[in-house]
Parts: C-alpha cells; structure tokens; sequence
C-alpha cells in the first residue's frame, strides 16, 4: 500500500523514468504482448489501496501518491501515465502541484508509482482527488483521496459600513468558518468587548440605538486560534450642511438658472432642495418666494420672476431628518423683458394736404415696459380695391409720434403700434383705422381712441358737464329721500302749509307706522343658508338684552335673557356684529357659523341656541347669533385669572389635563364631521358652570366639501402663532394643522395663559418654525405632556397624531396621577365674607366670571367688626384625615386691618374631580364646607386667617 510517506520509503531503490522502463520493453516482448487485453485481466487490475484521508494544517505541503502494476502485456509504448483528478477535473500540473513518476520492471508487469505534490496548500485545496490510468481505452480509477486542511478562522462576512438614524435599532452580522468548527464570534465597540460569552457563527448582534458614531468588530475564534475582522463604521444620520457656493447659470427675463454644491449630507441622501427667492426690493405684500425641486442635479431654474428686478436667492436642502440651514444669500438679477402692454391712446390724422398720416400715442407705463425703451414698431395695413398691403416700420427712440406717407387713396389705413425693448416687441395696440378719400378730404373719423390736441380739451369739457349734472342729480335725490321719510315718520305734523314752523327737531328714534317684517331673507342672505337656519329663528320679543360682556374691532358680545315657551327665563350670551366693518358675504360667513353649530350635538361643543333679527339705529337689519352663557368665560381668561390675580389660586395639574381631554374630545367630534376649526386657541374655549370645556368660536370654521383640505385666499389677520407650518407656507389646512394648534393650546394650559412663542414677533414665526424651533418646555410640566405636546408640532403633517389618539394618551396620562385627597392639600384659607368687600370682583385686570352668588349660600359672620387674627393648630400626621388638624388655641394678635377685597372663587365645589384639592381664597361658594376643625377656627368671634 502507498501513503503520504511511501516516497520516503521508495527512496533507497533505483529511480527509473518512463522512458528508460520502455525502453526494456522491447526485449521482453512477443508478438502476444500487442494484443489487445481480454476484458477479464482490464477488469482485475486496480490501484493499490493508499490513504484514504489527509487532516493538514493550512499552508502546508499535501504529499500522496497512487500506485499500480499492470502486466508487461498490456503496456504500449504510447499509453500514457496516472493522472491526478480533483472533483470530476483533470489538474494538471501547476507551479504549486509537484509530480514525480517511478516504473520497477520484472518479467511479467510493471509497478507503476506517481506521487503528488502540493505546496502551501490553501483552502481552496480541500476536496476529494482520485487518480486515474487509462489502458487500451479502459479508465482504471483509484480510492478517492480526501484531503482537509484546518487553520485559523475564515470570515465569511464582517460588520459592513452602515449610516443609521439616532437612536433606532439595527443588526450587524459576523460569519466564520473552520475547519475546525465550532467557531465562536466576540463583538467589539470602539476596541471594547461587547459579550462576555461567546456566539456561535453566524452572530448577529442587535444595537439598541446609537446617538453618535462607533466601531464595530469581531473575533473569530476556534481550537487553532482567531481571526479578527476589519471594523464596520456606524455613522448616526443628521441634519446637512448648508449649501455652498450658490451661482447663476444663466438669467432671462423671467427666470434665473442657479446651481449650488450641497453640503454633508451627515450620511442620510439629500432627498430635495429648497430654494428661497426675496425681492431685494419688494413689489408687493408678498415678496417672499420658496420653490421645492427634488436633487440631483443640484440646478434649478427659477422662474415667475420680474424683469429687470434684483432678487435675494438662498438655498436648504432635506435629508431624511430633516433641513438643512439656508446657504448665504446671493444677489441676482433678471435680464431685460419685452413691454407687456402696448402704448395707449393710438391716434391718426391726416394732414391737410393728405399726403401723409400723423400717428401719435401714449408712452407705456413704466412698471411695465420692463427694461429700456428703445423705440416702437409701427404696422400699418392698406386695403382699397386692388387687395391688402402689410407694411411695417420702426419709429426713432422716444418718440410719440410717427410720420407715414400716405400710398393710396380711396384706401382704409389701420395702424398698430408696439414698445420695442432689449427684450423683445410687446404686444400691438388695437388697430386703428382711417379712410383716405380720392379727394383728399376724410370722410369718415378715425374709429381709435381719442386723439390728443382738441379733442382731449372736447373731452375734458364734456366730462365736467357730466359731472355737475350727477352732482346736481344726487343732490335732489337725496332732499325727495329725506322729505319721504319725514313724511313717513311723522305724516303732516311738520308740515309748512298747515303750520308756521316754530321749533327745530330732530328725531332720535324711529317710529314707523308701517310695521317692518324681519326675516332672514331680509339680511340678503342665500336661500340655501335661509333653509339651514330656518328653524332656529327666534323671535325678537323673546330675547332681552343686558351688559356688554366684551367688545372688539368687529362685534360684540351681550349678556341676555331669552324667555323660553314654558315660562322660565334662560341667561344667554348674544354675538352681534357691527355692520360698519362687515360686507354682505362676510355676514353670511358670520350666519353660516351659526348653521355649522346649529347640526353640533356632543357635551364638548358649544350648541346653538337660536338666531335673532333686529333692526340697527340705521334702520339696517342685523343678525344676532343665541348661545349658551358661560359662568367661567372663556379658559385663557380663566387661567390668567388663575396666575394673575391679587389672590392667585393653584390649579393641579389633574385639572388641566382635564381641560386638555375636554378639548380633545370636542375636536375628535368636529373632525369626524369633516369640519376644520381653524382658530383653536384657549381663548376660544369656554368653561361651563361644571368647569367642563366647551370648543366655540368657529368664525374661521369651513366645512370640507372636497378632498382632504381647504385652501385660504388670503391669510390676513391670523393668528399666526397658533398655525402650523404648512399653512403659513403654503396656506393649506387640514385635520392636522387642527392638530398643530390643540398642541399650542395645551402648551398654554400648561403655562396656565402664557403668550406662545415668548419674545418671538409674529413676522419671525415662519422664520423660527422652518428652521426646527418649536415652543420650550414649561416649567413644572411632565415630560410625557410635553412629548404629546412635540408630536402635535411635528413638521410632516402625516406624522402627527389624530384627536383620537391624543385623547386615549392624555386620559392615560391623567389616570396615571395620583388621586388628591380632600381637605389635607388645604394651605391657606382667608375667612374674611364677601358682604365686607362690596367692589371684590371689580376691576381685577382680567374678564369677569359671573357669579351668581346667592346671599342665603353666604356663612354669616360673627360680629360685625371682624379682624384677621392667628390661630395655631398641630398636625397629626399619622391621624385620619378628619382629626389630622387639632386647634390649640385663638388668635394672638391683629395681623393688620380687616381685608378690603374679597375674589370670586375660581373653581366652587364640586367644579373638580372627586378628591381634588384647592388653595381657596375669599369667600366659599355655597356646598362648599371645611373640615370641621378648620371650621372652629371663627369661634374667636373675628375674621381669621389660618396658616397650616
């Protein structure tokens, strides 16, 4: 048998090439031995059997060899010799495969040897090998050989370059192989071991998120030692860079081509690019222009602009997280345009001689000729009853005037004129035409605008004729309307011929003899509005109106008593408007508020009372709009009064998160009707007597009768702060820019009535928002409120939440509070009544809540001269709460003179939640009660004061 080390063992005998062993064979042969074989003796011959299975270290040498005998009978001189085969393919010899053939000869066979060679053996080298001879066509295959080299770890795949966003998960991956297996994986972070226990290959790590770049690696490791990787760098995504080096391309009269470098995209691909275009000198309100273009190319051609204009230009790009800061402002300007309107006042005369015409016009506007006038281009078109002549030519720069010979007669000339600029020829002048009789005289007048000269004086005379005689018209006009409604008023009593008129008077009211019918179609209002409002009409002689409750630039809201069917008075709060400031299509959009609250049914809305009619002082009929009255007024106001005032009064957090779901359930039901509120704001929420929040105010509500959103004309007086980005931008709102401001009005719950965006103008907003600043976190407020709060400002609409959502995290945010126990959280306590204090609830600086006090639900005091006093009480912690607070004792001394101003408590009992607790100031509303030992501490028979 031949092995790996049989070459050694061969070593001390004779070496013989294949050519020197036939060499012999012709003095052994016969004429038998070039028979062809029986296919008996082929079929006995085989290799000798040899090792079966080599284990090697890698880069090694691989010897084996294959060994045969084969009968001197069936060897021909040209047969060839054993052949190494590897996996089904003849190798043949390399620089790294070595071979060496030995023959030992006798009488009757030949032993045949080859050994093989192979140096620095690699992995590639594994496999099965088998070695082979071919006799007269017949294939001899030996035992395979299999050879298997070990070493160190192969990486198969390592920890790959990758760019991720901040703080979200990913996976790297690491895979080795042997032989020897197992093979077991260690991860590295920046050079630091991440698991102490080995994994098998493959390993998949899982980063929890990173918020900064690192070094990932990993070692392989198996019984011949490890291997380490090459690192994988993770790069954590994040704003780009500004842009740099803005330049134009080209510029044409309305456009300007630009290009830019982007900056470093903080590995995230820049999706798109935004360019902002700004007058340096603006033509209008809205100076400011922002154009989307999606990259690459980083080139834009800017378009829409001026002629002739200098424009600021600057540029932002977005990755995924988010834009970038603007590039520095470069300075451009728009090339020459050509006039956008022809001259005016075309005119031709024919001279007296009729041999030329004599065209004069009107230089264009300036704003409009857009460049430097360079002169005017004439067309001039000749039909007589030979056929048309075209003809057209240049008038000198300047000129108002042209000269053109006349080419025929009996003819019709028409004319037209056009600026001419750098830019181009503007648009032609509406044909003029004149008709040239055979006899030189005109016969018919030029069918034009007026000539200059006499007959501009013609016209200025016939227009101040005119004008006098309207004058004078409007004059009589007004003396009959002012007689008629003399007569109407007061019939004949003032009468000249029946009486001498003795005494001046001048009516200050009204008293028609005729009855005035008030309905809605009075107002002027479409009949599909009529329709919606018809059954909410209420008749005038129901309603009484009191105090003015507030007032501002467009309307007024009344206090009022509407008497209902079944006898018993209801306090309402009436909304007029003043005519003065208001156009008919703004009273139907005030009525057509009215209409939207009219369908509204749902405890967090305000509801519709009814709609009135009356006449103003002008005799002009005028709508009124009936709603529910509202004890506390409106939340700002509330919370202000709250903060503010001489004797300010916490409000717990239970209860603003309260007020906040309030407000998000009334929002969840506006928006399943498909109605935008479009000014959600704390001052257009109002509180009820069982302090739940209503939403009202929908003066700016519109229904959405197409597609998701509703687009605004114009955005003038909006209260900016409270709108979202994309509506300032593009002014675009939908269910999310609803959203947007829910989260500004939490925020000023929270800062309990602070203005949004402190410090900030309104003209900076935009500015402010658009480069990622959005309101700071309040003091004192819990973080999970200001995520809900962040997540309403999210730049990408589709991103924020839905009222739905924000009212299951708001109710679960309140549920997770603790529960405030009744009289325990009581700090301080004024005793003093309110009967002392006639003007308490008077110019407090804030809205008044209306009260309504009845004198029965007021604790009488106990003397008539009551005087603040120091009681002092011990607290038993461990005690129940109805002995926690034991008095020791009556006042000492006088802690100054009696209180002069007592305030209408904020929130009466029973206003809050079961166990909430409140600081309470003033007097205390009837069902209100203290515990019973604070309740002693007016036995002193004075106000007192007690401090705990």
């Amino acid at each position: 048998s031949l092995s790996a080390g049989a070459p050694l063992a061969e070593s001390h005998r004779p070496k013989r090439s294949l050519a020197a062993a036939v060499s012999h064979w012709p003095h052994q042969s016969t004429k038998q031995a070039w028979d062809e074989p029986s296919a008996s003796s082929l079929g006995q011959m085989k290799f000798n059997p040899t090792v079966g299975h080599i284990v090697i270290n890698e880069h090694k040498d691989v010897t084996f060899n294959c060994s045969i005998k084969v009968p001197q009978l069936l060897l021909r001189p040209d047969a060839p010799g054993i052949s190494l085969w590897k996996d089904g393919r003849e190798l043949h010899m390399l620089d790294r495969i070595a071979t060496s053939h030995f023959e030992i000869s006798d009488e009757e066979e030949v032993a045949m040897t080859s050994t093989f060679s192979i140096r620095a053996a690699q992995r590639s080298d594994n496999g099965s090998y088998v070695c082979k001879l071919n006799i007269s066509g017949t294939e001899i295959v030996s035992d395979p050989i299999s050879v298997q080299l070990e070493g160190l770890p192969h990486f198969i795949r390592q920890p790959e370059k990758l760019n991720v966003s901040k703080n979200s998960p990913f996976n790297l991956t690491c895979q080795a192989v042997g032989p020897p297996e197992p093979v077991e994986i260690y991860w590295f972070r920046n050079n630091v071991q991440v698991n102490e226990k080995p994994h098998i290959s493959p390993s998949v790590l899982t980063v929890p998120g990173l918020n900064e770049t690192a070094l990932f690696s990993c070692e392989a490791h198996n019984s011949k030692g490890l291997t380490a990787s090459n690192p994988g760098q993770v790069n954590v995504k994040g704003m780009p860079s500004a842009p740099t080096s803005v330049h134009v391309l080209n510029r044409t009269a309305h456009g300007i081509v630009i290009s830019w470098v982007p900056g470093f995209d903080a590995f995230s691909a820049l999706k798109s690019c935004s360019v902002q275009v700004k007058e340096a000198v603006p033509r209008s309100n809205v100076s400011l222009l922002l154009f989307n273009t999606s990259v690459p190319p980083h080139v834009y051609h800017i378009q829409q602009l001026w002629p002739m204009a200098d424009y600021n230009i600057s540029v932002s790009c977005k990755n995924e997280v988010g834009w970038s800061a603007f590039s520095p402002w470069i300075t451009a300007s728009t090339t020459e345009g050509a006039p956008t309107t022809p001259p005016l006042n075309v005119t031709v005369l024919l001279n007296e001689s009729s041999s030329f015409l004599e065209i004069r016009w009107v230089k264009p506007p300036l704003g409009r000729i857009h460049g430097e006038l360079q002169g005017y281009r004439i067309w001039h078109r000749w039909q007589d009853s030979k056929g048309l002549q075209n003809i057209s030519s240049e008038a000198q720069q300047n000129a108002s005037v042209a000269i053109l010979p006349v080419v025929a007669t009996n003819a019709t000339c028409s004319v037209r004129v056009a600026a001419v600029t750098k830019g181009g020829v503007g648009p032609f002048s509406s044909p003029v035409e004149v008709f040239i009789p055979s006899s030189g005289l005109i016969t018919s007048a030029p069918s034009s605008t007026p000539a200059s000269g006499n007959t501009d004086s013609f016209i200025i005379a016939l227009g101040f004729i005119c004008g006098t005689i309207a004058v004078g018209l409007i004059l009589c006009l007004s003396v009959v309307i002012q007689k008629r409604c003399m007569e109407t008023k007061y019939g004949n009593a003032f009468s000249r011929n029946d009486s001498e008129l003795v005494v001046n008077y001048t009516a200050k009211k009204s008293y028609c003899r005729r009855a005035v019918e008030l309905t809605l179609g009075s107002l002027g209002i479409s009949s599909e509005l009529q329709q919606k409002l018809q059954d909410v009409v209420i008749d005038r002689n129901a309603l009484s109106l009191g105090k003015v409750l507030g007032e501002g630039e467009f309307g007024s809201v009344m206090e009022g008593r509407l008497s209902q069917p079944e006898g018993t008075p209801q306090k309402v709060a009436v909304k007029t408007m003043k005519l003065d400031n208001f156009s008919q299509r703004e009273i139907e959009e005030f009525l057509s508020e009215a209409a939207c609250m009219k369908d509204f049914d749902h405890p967090n809305v305000i509801k519709l009372l009814g709609v009135c009619i009356e006449l103003s002082s002008q005799q002009v009929p005028k709508p009124m709009v009936i709603l529910p009255f509202m004890k506390y007024g409106d939340l700002h106001s509330f919370l202000l009064r709250s903060r503010l005032e001489m004797a300010p009064q916490f409000v717990p957090l239970q209860t603003l998160l309260k007020f906040m779901v309030d407000i998000a359930l009334g929002m969840e039901y506006l928006s399943s009707r498909q109605f935008l509120h479009r000014d959600l704001a704390a001052r257009n929420c109002m509180l009820r007597d069982d302090m739940t929040v209503c939403v009202a105010d929908f003066g700016l509500s519109k229904k959405i009768y197409s597609g998701d959103y509703y687009r605004q004309g114009r955005i003038a007086k909006m209260p900016v702060k409270w709108i979202a980005i994309e509506s300032l931008a593009d002014r675009v709102y939908t269910t999310k820019s609803d959203v947007w401001a829910f989260g500004v009005t939490m925020w000023e719950i929270a800062t309990r009535g602070m203005t949004p965006y402190p410090g900030v103008q309104n003209h900076e907003i935009y500015e402010y928002l658009f480069h990622g600043q959005r309101l700071k976190k309040p003091e004192d407020c819990l973080d999970e409120l200001y995520e809900i709060m962040s997540a309403c400002w999210r730049a990408d609409p589709a991103d924020r939440p839905t009222f739905s959502q924000l009212k299951v995290h708001l109710e679960k945010l309140l549920e997770s509070l603790p529960i405030l126990r009744g009289s325990g959280d009581v700090i301080y306590i004024n005793t003093s009544l309110p009967e002392e204090s006639p003007d308490s609830t008077q110019d407090s600086g804030f809205p008044q809540a209306d009260s309504d006090l009845d004198p029965g639900d007021i604790a009488e005091p106990c003397c008539s001269h009551a005087e603040a006093a120091l009681v002092v009480v011990d607290v038993h912690d461990g005690e129940r709460w109805g002995s926690r607070y034991v008095l020791e004792g009556a006042g000492e001394e006088q802690l100054g003179s009696p209180v002069e101003e007592a305030y209408v408590p904020l929130l009466p009992h029973g206003a809050v939640p079961e166990g909430s607790a409140w600081t309470q100031a003033s007097t205390l509303p009837a069902g209100s009660s203290l515990a019973p030992e604070l309740r002693r501490a007016d036995s002193c028979l004075e106000d007192s004061e007690v401090l705990l």
